[in-house]
């Protein structure tokens, strides 16, 4: 025979379950540390320098063409002849020039200072105190008629009152005292130095001189014109230019650093456990078992009684 039964078996489940855990994260924040850092930056300084430069003057110079021509014509013969010509040089002469420089010198110069000193303010204050204070009120009185009546009673009540005392308090004060200090200051004086100075003089040279003669002959005959050129001249000027100078300061700025924190965080976490659990489960079993039968016998009773004897005897 077939038997079905339930039977519990025990079987491992995982389970997954989220628990907080605290973990130690790395977080980075930017603070602003200052840095002195050198910084190099050119200023301009005025300077009076010499400079020489070279102008355009104009000048008259002779200009000599030849003409040929049937006529009295000159003949030119060249000689020498001497000439005062200016001549410039340049001579170094001493010169009275300010010269100014800065001198410290001692001066007297007012110095404040601030100091506490006592000094007496009224202080309010508020203070309690009894008061005897009357107040009013209506009874009613039993005569032959109930009337009002005004009934006074005395009390002592405490009431704020207001009280001035003086009290020593310590009060910034400016005092006003004189030092000597050390301050600079700038003295003019005049110093000898040298200076170029260009003088004029006249010299005598030996400058070529043309001569004109009468001569009737066809001969070419130069003509000088007097034409007006540029020539180049040196001058010299004092300049004040703006020399620069590179000068070091040092800047503090403020410059962004990572710093790198651990913080304590909770963060959540997944475990996974195993537990055995019992599952029921239908379990067919088969079996031979032995059952009682019932058999039927066919045959014949016979019974005997008093009665059915003597009838067949009858017969």
């Amino acid at each position: 025979m077939e038997r079905k039964r339930t039977v519990l078996r025990p079987e491992t489940v995982q389970t997954a379950s989220t628990v907080p855990e605290e973990v130690d994260v790395p977080v980075a924040r930017t603070e602003l540390q200052p840095v002195t850092i050198p910084e190099t930056r050119t200023v301009e300084t005025p300077v009076t320098v010499q400079r020489a430069r070279t102008v355009m003057q104009p000048e008259q110079v002779p200009v000599t063409r030849t003409v040929v021509e049937r006529q009295q014509v000159p003949v030119t013969r060249t000689v020498m002849r001497p000439e005062q010509v200016p001549v410039s040089r340049t001579v170094v002469e001493r010169q009275q020039v300010p010269v100014t420089r800065t001198v410290m010198e001692t001066q007297q110069v007012p110095v404040s200072r601030t100091e506490l000193r006592p000094e007496q303010v009224p202080v309010t204050r508020t203070i309690t105190e009894r008061v005897p204070v009357t107040t009013s009120q209506v009874v009613m009185r039993p005569y032959i008629a109930y009337r009002p009546e005004t009934v006074q009673t005395t009390q002592l009540v405490e009431r704020p009152r207001t009280v001035t005392e003086t009290r020593t308090v310590m009060r910034p004060q400016t005092i006003t005292e004189m030092r000597t200090v050390q301050r600079p200051r700038i003295v003019t004086e005049t110093q000898e130095v040298e200076r170029p100075r260009t003088v004029t003089e006249m010299q005598t040279v030996m400058r070529p001189q043309t001569v004109t003669e009468t001569q009737e002959m066809e001969r070419p005959r130069t003509i000088t014109e007097a034409k007006t050129v540029l020539r180049p001249r040196t001058v010299v000027e004092n300049e004040t230019v703006m020399q620069r100078r590179t000068v070091t300061e040092n800047r503090t700025e403020l410059r962004p650093r990572t710093v790198v924190e651990n913080h304590r965080v909770v963060r959540p976490r997944t475990v996974v456990s195993n537990r055995t659990v019992l599952r029921p489960e239908t379990v067919t079993s088969r079996e031979k078992v032995l059952r009682p039968e019932t058999e039927i016998t066919t045959g014949s009773i016979e019974r005997r009684t008093g009665i059915r004897n003597a009838a067949f005897t009858d017969e």
